[in-house]
């Protein structure tokens, strides 16, 4: 176990952590996630003659793929003794086994957006009469996120608002959201962990079981836990002594706005014997902005007590790695950021190595355009909730009519997206004829309408009967196969429906490899296949040869040479809203935490801007910048 000989004091003591509950509390750069995946290393290790398995939660797929990788090298034979996934991953296995105590059949489809704003429309207008206090399906979808998230029991609804009738109305609304999900054997993304909930809660024989096969359950980022995660956690793992590893830090919440919360370490420390093992070693900033973090972060009060500073462990340059500009205005400001990210690149800096960073995308969008202005390539990274080439529209509507037969919306999508790929109308009533024909099955249909079609290429109408004989895995390498040279012959012609076709292929292929490879993701049974897909980010990451913009949110768990924080100014960061809430106010808090994220994502420079106008209006420097000691008050 040499990778042992490896970490420092706080580091083993934590990897060698065999029984009980113990929370790693772990600064930024401190190499928490090493310490985890030697823990979790050294147990396999030394229960090779020993079934159990060992359960690690995170957040993002890509961070579960990194982190599997990372424990597949120190321990190559611990694939089988280590399920290392999302929450929601967990969660969406846990249902297809035990969700028939609910009516859900294991090959459940998880919605996009639009069809959960149509569930929501559809509610509203069978009960029009009923439920007038609703001014939208979207405004109404965000109050049932909120009733998820928090796992609100249907009696507690009204008690939230102070309008009763409205409260009631939410009660209806809400109990015949879920029952639809149930019925049309439906679920999305955030009732997948409300569901899953309520059955380890109502079925303690279901989670007495996964507490036989995981004896060991592990949590990285558990700052980002919100109610329904962190009560999964609790249904998994009820005992005060129960063998629970935390890796989290209460300095880098930042997502309140999704139920995340500082007090859960307190939370925590109330339903379990804890014991709390602190990484304070930052090893990836320059000393001079580990001491302006820790400037920074004293003046939170939520804070876990006895928390230490962190404590630099990397040497000085002698040059000072911090540089604060002030700018006439925001467009000035933007203008000047782009000239020195430019001069860093001609000075040989990489692109991948350099970050813009801001609380808000509107001002990224700003600096962008500077930086086109000056010729150089930039990427704003936007979410992007499903696929939009034709091609993968294509593919991924197939899939989903694959595993219902008879869908004829989804049958219509299917077509529309054939037409798109190959720029010729497929018609809607040819495919109905098709489908009279064969008792309704509109995947046969679809065969048949592409074995009829002039249009419709040989390899396309192979993989589409691929599909109509249930060989799936063989329908998409096909497809791609197909799709992937005609782009190549028309990439030249722009043509536009393959337009994002390109960097939607990467996508597809990071997602493959999230879910462990081809091997892997295609021996999955079609339902879990997509399941899995529809739980994937499909926001594309930035082009290497281009300079990431990215929101504070968006660039937490990364790390650049060179970082620019933009809009350091009062109602940038801190944000307006939380300064109507309060100097002391959670909402401050919170935002104080975002820069403390934003400059420890620092390797070498750290650059600070502010505007003294944001769109005209004349605005203070961020009271961070004061806090941190890089302005004096009165200065």
């Amino acid at each position: 176990m040499d990778y042992l000989n490896k970490l420092n004091t706080n580091q083993l003591a934590a990897a060698q952590w065999d029984e009980g509950p113990l929370l790693v509390l772990a600064g930024p750069g401190s190499g928490k996630t090493a310490t985890l995946t030697a823990r979790v290393g050294r147990i396999v290790e030394q229960s090779r003659d020993e079934s159990f398995r060992i359960l690690c939660l995170t957040f993002t797929r890509k961070a579960a793929a990194e982190m599997r990788e990372r424990l597949l090298k120190l321990v190559p034979d611990a694939r089988d003794r280590v399920l290392l996934t999302t929450f929601h991953s967990f969660a969406t296995d846990i249902l297809r086994q035990h969700g028939s105590h609910f009516g859900l059949s294991p090959d459940f489809e998880i919605l996009e957006e639009s069809e959960r704003v149509g569930l929501i429309k559809g509610v509203l207008a069978d009960k029009a009469d009923e439920l007038t206090k609703f001014l939208s399906a979207e405004k109404a979808l965000t109050a049932v996120d909120f009733l998820l998230r928090n796992v609100t029991p249907d009696a507690q609804v009204p008690t939230l608002l102070k309008d009763s009738e409205a409260g009631q109305q939410l009660q209806v609304l809400f109990a015949r959201y879920k029952e639809l999900l149930k019925a049309q054997n439906c679920l999305d993304y955030g009732s997948i962990l409300y569901f899953c909930e309520e059955l380890l809660r109502e079925r303690p024989r279901v989670s007495k079981q996964l507490r036989t096969v995981y004896r060991f359950v592990c949590v990285d980022e558990f700052q980002d836990t919100n109610v329904a995660q962190y009560r999964v956690l609790r249904a998994l793992a009820p005992d005060k002594d129960a063998n629970v590893f935390i890796v989290g830090d209460d300095d880098q919440v930042i997502y309140q706005w999704n139920g995340a919360s500082p007090t859960r370490v307190r939370e925590l420390e109330q339903h379990y014997d804890l014991t709390t093992i602190q990484l304070p070693e930052n090893y990836r900033c320059p000393p001079e902005v580990v001491a302006l973090a820790n400037a920074l972060i004293v003046h939170n009060g939520e804070r876990s007590a006895d928390k230490k500073p962190l404590l630099s462990m990397k040497a000085g340059t002698g040059k000072d790695p911090i540089e604060l500009l002030a700018f006439e205005d925001d467009q000035r400001e933007a203008e000047g950021i782009a000239e020195r990210v430019k001069a860093r690149l001609l000075s040989g800096v990489r692109p991948v190595d350099v970050v813009v960073l801001a609380r808000a995308t509107k001002l990224l969008e700003r600096v962008q355009r500077a930086l086109e202005a000056l010729s150089v390539p930039s990427h704003v990274q936007r979410r992007k909730p499903q696929f939009e080439s034709a091609p993968l529209r294509f593919i991924t509507s197939a899939l989903k009519l694959a595993l219902v037969r008879s869908d004829d919306d989804l049958a219509s999508t299917v077509t529309k997206a054939l037409s798109d790929c190959v720029e010729q109308d497929s018609s809607e009533e040819e495919l109905a004829g098709f489908s009279a024909q064969l008792n309704g099955d509109q995947l046969e249909a679809l065969g048949a309408l592409v074995a009829d079609s002039n249009a419709v290429p040989e390899p396309l109408q192979e993989a589409v009967w691929a599909l109509v004989r249930g060989q799936y895995a063989a329908f998409i390498q096909q497809a791609l196969t197909y799709f992937d040279s005609v782009e190549s012959a028309t990439r030249e012609g722009g043509d536009e429906q393959y337009a994002e076709y390109t960097t939607e292929r990467r996508v597809w292929q990071s997602i493959i490899r999230e879910i462990g490879g081809e091997d892997d993701a295609y021996s999955l049974s079609l339902g879990q296949f997509l399941q899995e897909l529809a739980l994937a980010n499909k926001t594309p990451e930035a082009p290497s040869k281009s300079v990431r913009c990215l929101t504070v949110h968006s660039s937490k768990g990364l790390e650049f040479l060179h970082v620019y924080l933009v809009g350091m100014s009062e109602d940038q960061l801190p944000s307006f809203q939380s300064k109507k809430s309060g100097d002391d106010s959670r909402e401050m808090q919170e935002e104080r935490r975002n820069c403390f994220v934003a400059i420890t994502r620092t390797i070498e420079t750290l650059t600070m801007s502010y505007g003294e106008r944001y769109n005209g209006w004349r605005k203070a420097p961020s009271r961070f910048l004061f806090e941190m000691g890089l302005l004096e008050r009165g200065s």
